[in-house]
């Protein structure tokens, strides 16, 4: 799915391509290799708007909305939903990272979850010693979601024990 003016829709699966699948990896930061567009709602139907149609990349593009594409009333996805198109993308099965890159892991979604970074391509976690609302909100917004108010924390191992480097402590964002 995709999300326009906070909203989430889905894409048509329209001449949509393995080409296209490169640029939702790359957006979603896993590698581009190998990656796999399916059609006809392979990981089930979605449910609202269908906000793409056609869509057509060069696979270059560091997102959807840097393709050619239809939208609105122009979009004839004549079966609706069961056309909703899905993406595979190849993890980096190294774990190399890009220094500064954070992640939630352990979570019962994508939303929540022990916070680790990654320095010097390697993740490792970061200390709960003062950390507070303010160091989740930064998280939040780093990771690209949308919050109002301040991120919940939690402390003591919550999401469970991280192993490896502990990369940073005493975090104090303002």
């Amino acid at each position: 799915e995709i999300c326009l003016s906070n909203e989430w829709g889905t894409i048509c699966d329209d001449v949509f391509t393995s080409v296209d699948a490169q640029v939702v990896c790359r957006k979603l930061g896993y590698l581009t290799t190998d990656a796999l567009a399916f059609s006809g709602a392979h990981f089930g139907t979605g449910t609202g708007d269908i906000f793409l149609d056609n869509v057509g990349c060069a696979g270059t593009e560091s997102s959807l909305l840097d393709c050619s594409y239809v939208s609105g009333n122009s979009i004839s996805c004549t079966y609706g939903h069961n056309e909703d198109v899905g993406v595979r993308c190849q993890v980096n099965a190294t774990g190399v990272c890009t220094y500064g890159d954070i992640r939630l892991v352990g979570g019962s979604n994508e939303y929540e979850g022990r916070v680790e970074i990654c320095i010097n391509d390697t993740w490792g976690t970061v200390c709960d010693d003062g950390w507070g609302s303010v160091d989740a909100t930064v998280v939040c917004k780093q990771l690209g979601y949308s919050y109002t108010g301040y991120g919940k924390y939690y402390s003591s191992a919550y999401f469970g024990a991280g192993s490896g480097k502990i990369w940073l402590e005493d975090v104090a964002c303002t």
